[in-house]
């Protein structure tokens, strides 16, 4: 009998080093915010603004990406590479463990220059059921983010306002407004 080499994912899946997901400054947090209705843009505190990061929905389709701009210095010692990346596709795969449906997942990270991390993940019905929203995308570029989403959600709530001042507010989680 051939030995297993994992290929299949029958030893172990994996998908725990790609499956990531980027984290963003909750709405109320961002600065000079220009909002119409469901989508805004603003600046963030420059606290950790050297990456570059965004995630994307659209019904049953979704995509994450992120990359952090001059690592080279960090204390973990995690871009210690010129050039060094893996990755992992799954398309039509029933090889899980559960034997679970995937239609796409793939994702991959890497290293570059010695000073940039990366990493991303696309998927497209996995898993399998109702979508969580119709079209999302958010961004954040260094100190910069803008968002969009239909409906509005927790992450792009319904305002109105132009550099930070605002004429119709997002409603804070007890139900008021600030």
């Amino acid at each position: 009998m051939a030995e297993n080499k994992g290929v299949y994912g029958d030893e172990e899946d994996n998908k725990g080093d790609f499956d990531f997901e980027v984290e963003f400054d909750l709405p109320d947090e961002i600065q000079l915010k220009t909002a119409c209705c469901c989508c805004f843009c603003g600046c963030d505190d420059c606290e950790d603004f050297m990456q570059v990061q965004s995630k994307s929905v659209c019904l049953w389709c979704q995509g994450s990406e992120g990359c952090r701009c001059c690592q080279c210095m960090d204390e973990s010692g995690e871009a210690m590479a010129c050039c060094q990346g893996t990755g992992q596709t799954k398309c039509c795969s029933m090889t899980d463990e559960e034997g679970g449906f995937v239609c796409l997942n793939q994702g991959s990270k890497g290293i570059c220059c010695c000073c940039m991390v990366g990493q991303g993940t696309c998927s497209c019905c996995d898993p399998l059921g109702a979508p969580e929203t119709c079209v999302k995308a958010m961004a954040q570029v260094f100190c910069i983010h803008v968002r969009s989403a239909l409906p509005c959600d927790d992450d792009v709530p319904f305002e109105i306002g132009c550099c930070g001042v605002m004429c119709v507010e997002a409603e804070k989680a007890d139900g008021g407004h600030d």
